[in-house]
């Protein structure tokens, strides 16, 4: 940052007439202020711009002192009086002054539009870090919208989802709990199972799919349980069924049967 002391020491030092006990202090400043160097820099530029333009000529001693009074005042410009240019000057004796006058008062322009482009450059950064905020806010709303959508696709993909409760029908296992799930996009299902007695060698468990848009009951397939009267089976009906209304287990000799003998379990 660059406040106006620093502004005032930067024109002065670049017309080369900031005091000796200020030299010091300002140079420091200037080394480690990146803004400043390059606000002295745009100064030095149209000093130089300007200067070149004029004829070369020795200020008078006094020049010094007027500078500053001139830069002080920011009204009015100290001019040599006809007693301290006498009557030996050259006729271009006043150049040195006008081109002095001309100087300051275009650091004080120089410095003037410095703070104009100092407060556009802050309203520019505004608006960019405005801006990225509104960036921000509109991908946190796309995210959100996305995630409304994986949701109300995810509640349609249950809604395709069929689950029931499989009931004992055997007097000497009844605390066996079946629960079988099916997916009417896919065709396909799983059927979990507990407490299910086991069978001999030469039998088998027959899961069926009750639809009653069909005939009879369509098999999905044939499984043993393990020695705890447990078994997770994932199943696909013989052919494509449209209502899956109930679900049952039978008793079958080893193989599948095409039509149920014993049913040991039912639900829907």
């Amino acid at each position: 940052m660059i406040n106006e002391q620093l502004e005032e020491q930067a024109s002065l030092y670049v017309l080369g007439v900031l005091p000796a006990t200020e030299i010091g202090g300002f140079e420091a400043a200037l080394r480690r202020n990146a803004e400043l160097q390059s606000l002295v820099a745009t100064l030095r530029d149209v000093t130089a711009s300007v200067s070149g333009t004029t004829p070369l000529a020795h200020p008078s001693p006094g020049l010094k002192q007027r500078i500053l009074a001139r830069i002080d005042a920011r009204n009015r410009i100290a001019l040599p009086s006809a007693g301290q240019t006498g009557a030996g000057k050259k006729s271009n004796a006043w150049l040195p002054w006008a081109l002095a006058a001309c100087l300051a008062a275009l650091c004080l322009v120089v410095v003037e539009k410095w703070h104009i482009t100092r407060q556009l450059a802050a309203a520019q950064e505004a608006k960019i870090a405005g801006l990225g905020q509104l960036a921000t806010s509109l991908q946190s709303e796309t995210n959100h919208l996305r995630a409304m959508l994986t949701s109300l696709r995810e509640t349609n993909r249950l809604s395709g989802l069929r689950i029931a409760m499989l009931n004992s029908l055997l007097a000497d296992a009844p605390k066996a709990v079946a629960v079988s799930l099916w997916d009417d996009e896919k065709q396909t299902g799983v059927f979990l199972v507990q407490n299910l007695k086991t069978l001999p060698p030469d039998k088998d468990y027959q899961l069926w799919v009750i639809d009653p848009t069909q005939a009879g009951p369509v098999s999905a397939g044939v499984f043993q349980v393990d020695a705890q009267g447990n078994v997770r089976l994932e199943f696909k009906a013989a052919h494509s069924i449209k209502t899956a209304g109930k679900f049952a287990v039978s008793e079958e000799p080893k193989g599948r049967s095409p039509t149920p003998h014993t049913v040991v379990l039912i639900g829907g």
